[in-house]
């Protein structure tokens, strides 16, 4: 039986009087007409699912436009007669552009393994709520209700969604201050990402439950007491925190669960601002408060808004507990956040309030999509969603917020990007300290700058905002243009004297605007950039204006012997150098490489990560940027290094060398041994580049009793 959208049309149309059910209904008869015919893993129509996902997006009450978004989330993606113009045609443009933003792009990208499909989906999310923050609100209910329902999925597929889901998308329920939704997204990633942990955890909980139960409701009768002596109006709520914050909270201080005490939390919920003081103060007078454990949220808001006071207190029998307390209207933006700022009135969010709650995502894709890897965006998304944030203070008293483990750098960028470059030091509470010091709460911060002061590459391992990197890239790159525009000069002037070519005559005549436009190439700098960079040669561009000019051998730099069928990699800024392949880390195609100059032994390829390189950071000149070049012909394979650490149970490795021989990746030596009822597995195989080498990683953890894999430098 198909699933029926009277309950979600009634619980809309609660909050919200001047709901269309006409729509509603309509946007609920074409997802059933899409999606005819097709289950889910579980066996249910699949129209189970989109219905599911409208519900979730009621109860944070969302407007008409998200809960339709929510019907239609996968109508073009299952089904090829439905396209995003329709969807435009039949409920409007912003309907649209959310269905587009939370569809997944497998058909775009269908030579990458799975995972990295998942991350280009996420990276596409992203980009697409900066327009529209209902795009994340309806990936994030689609995400919630796909973990309540992931039993029915496939058990090797569960943990790259749950990891995942821990990683980006409950942090971004907390960004948005989706409180109710990050803890479940949270305590179900943690479900299936760690399910043992999980376990373990949920038993020793259930066990410290029965005398919870008696503890909470003689606590929270003290506590009513307590407000009956203030006179103040109040509700009183008590839980076990969630596992995943008690299984974080274990993880961070490296104890047991048994040495977990203040698992249990109470909320206060009254009338005013004025109210949370004054309780506050009732509490500190009656239990004693435990040292540095107040915070307050309501003096100074968390970056998502979130407001409230916490403290810790001894409470009953020497038992240690955490108190919040909040108002109503503090109370309801904690649970639903952004989603509490809808005002049905203009039929959606005001511009005001989406600007103030999603300033973060604007910061997040600051830089082009264009000038970062799937990786690199990765990388920054986590760091700018970590929910542990430092709060500082500049020199006029204003309050910043910051990721935990930012520097003084990405303070300096925080106040303008002239102050950011030229910064050489900082002053942190009056004393002097280095760029690369940590900042911490309550730290007064201010800046000192020369003119003399500029960017680093050192900086990118300092910073850790995403404003901060990407300005500090981008001055780096156009210091780079520079060096290759005076490169790119002087090899063009050097071959166009000895072709005897007169450089006015040919901007008289066109003859190299002509030239230049052959070459796609608009103006002088971004052609001698071009030839600096080694993307043209200079000899080959003068033979565009010279024909009888005698041919010579192309200027890419190859890895290894002439005439070897062996990856090339191009040298910006530099030809005909000697290159070779470091030994430490044997780079393939499709690694992310860096070259660095070597005494007799030339440009030696080594992958960015590689330990060799970490320790010669300190200096910079010897380094130059590379890239893998397109291969005239096929290279040959490159040997990589991998250890497989498996369950001890028989036919692992039998199961491994299948798929080793089944991706056509040779295999030159195999070893497994056993280490604390751990199998690991040594394999060194020969795979053609970088994809090659992920389709075999992705297909080797998907085997049963795998539990990890990585790639070894020797």
């Amino acid at each position: 039986m198909l699933p029926r959208i009277d309950g979600v049309i009634e619980r809309v149309r609660e909050y919200n009087p001047s709901s269309s059910e006409r729509l509603l209904q309509k946007a609920y008869l074409f997802s059933a007409k899409a999606h005819k015919g097709q289950q889910r893993y579980n066996g249910e129509p699949y129209l189970v699912h989109p219905v599911a996902v409208a519900d979730i997006l009621a109860g944070l009450r969302a407007d008409d436009i998200a809960i339709i978004a929510g019907l239609l989330h996968d109508v073009v993606e299952d089904n090829e007669d439905v396209s995003l113009d329709e969807i435009d045609r039949l409920f409007g443009k912003a309907t649209a552009h959310i269905v587009d933003g939370v569809t997944k792009i497998d058909k775009h990208f269908p030579e990458k393994s799975r995972v990295e499909r998942e991350w280009h989906a996420m990276r596409k999310v992203v980009l697409a709520m900066v327009d529209d923050v209902r795009v994340i609100l309806v990936k994030l209910a689609d995400r919630l209700h796909n973990l309540r329902t992931m039993d029915a999925l496939p058990e090797h597929r569960r943990p790259v969604k749950a990891l995942q889901t821990l990683e980006v998308y409950a942090p971004i329920a907390h960004r948005l201050g989706l409180g109710a939704m990050k803890s479940e997204l949270e305590d179900l990633g943690f479900k299936y990402a760690y399910p043992d942990e999980f376990e373990r955890l949920s038993r020793a909980l259930k066990e410290k439950r029965s005398y919870s139960n008696s503890f909470a409701e003689e606590t929270a009768g003290e506590l009513k007491e307590l407000l009956k002596e203030l006179k103040t109006q109040g509700e009183i709520r008590w839980r076990i925190k969630h596992p995943y914050s008690i299984y974080v909270k274990l993880q961070r201080q490296g104890i047991g669960v048994e040495e977990v005490y203040d698992y249990m939390g109470f909320r206060i919920i009254v009338e005013s601002v004025k109210d949370c003081y004054t309780v506050l103060g009732g509490i500190h007078g009656r239990l004693k408060p435990i040292p540095g454990r107040f915070r307050d949220f309501i003096a100074l808001p968390k970056e998502n808004h979130y407001r409230s006071l916490h403290t810790s207190v001894i409470g009953l029998h020497g038992h240690p507990f955490e108190i919040q307390i909040r108002t109503r209207e503090m109370d309801e933006e904690a649970e639903r956040g952004i989603a509490a700022h809808w005002r049905y009135k203009e039929g959606r969010m005001s511009s005001e309030d989406e600007a103030r709650n999603t300033a973060w995502i604007r910061q997040l894709v600051e830089f082009k999509q264009d000038e970062a890897s799937g990786g690199e965006f990765i990388h920054n998304l986590r760091v700018n969603l970590y929910p542990n944030e430092v709060y500082v203070f500049t020199p006029r008293g204003d309050v910043l917020s910051f990721p935990r483990g930012a520097t003084p750098i990405d303070f300096a960028y925080s106040i303008h990007t002239d102050v950011g470059h030229h910064c050489i030091g900082a002053k942190i509470n009056g004393k002097l300290e280095t760029l690369k010091t940590v900042m911490k709460s309550g730290d007064r911060v201010e800046i000192i700058t020369s003119a003399n002061g500029k960017p680093s590459r050192d900086w990118l391992k300092i910073a850790v905002t995403n404003r901060a990197l990407s300005k500090i890239r981008g001055w780096l790159n156009a210091r780079e243009k520079a060096r290759a525009i005076e490169i790119g000069r002087a090899a063009l002037e050097k071959e166009f004297k000895r072709c005897k070519l007169n450089f006015k005559s040919l901007m008289k005549d066109g003859g190299l605007e002509e030239a230049m436009k052959r070459v796609s190439i608009q103006d002088m700098d971004s052609l001698q950039a071009a030839v600096g960079y080694g993307k043209i040669s200079a000899r080959n561009f003068a033979k565009r204006l010279q024909p009888q000019i005698e041919e010579e051998p192309p200027q890419t730099a190859k890895t290894r012997a002439e005439g070897a069928r062996e990856p090339a990699v191009v040298v910006r800024g530099a030809t005909d150098l000697l290159t070779t392949i470091a030994k430490c880390c044997k780079p393939i195609p499709g690694d992310e490489v860096i070259g660095f100059i070597s005494r007799g032994r030339g440009l030696v390829i080594h992958r960015a990560d590689c330990h060799s390189i970490r320790q010669a950071s300190y200096n910079q000149d010897r380094f130059m940027e590379v890239e893998w070049a397109a291969p005239a012909l096929p290279s040959a394979d490159s040997e990589v290094h991998l250890l497989v650490v498996t369950e001890d149970k028989t036919g692992m490795v039998a199961n491994i060398t299948k798929i080793v021989a089944d991706v056509k990746a040779p295999l030159r030596f195999i070893n497994a041994t056993v280490e604390k009822d751990e199998g690991n597995i040594r394999l060194d195989i020969l795979v053609r580049d970088r994809e090659h080498l992920n389709e075999v990683i992705n297909k080797i953890a998907k085997i049963p009793g795998v539990k990890s894999l990585r790639r070894l430098n020797r």
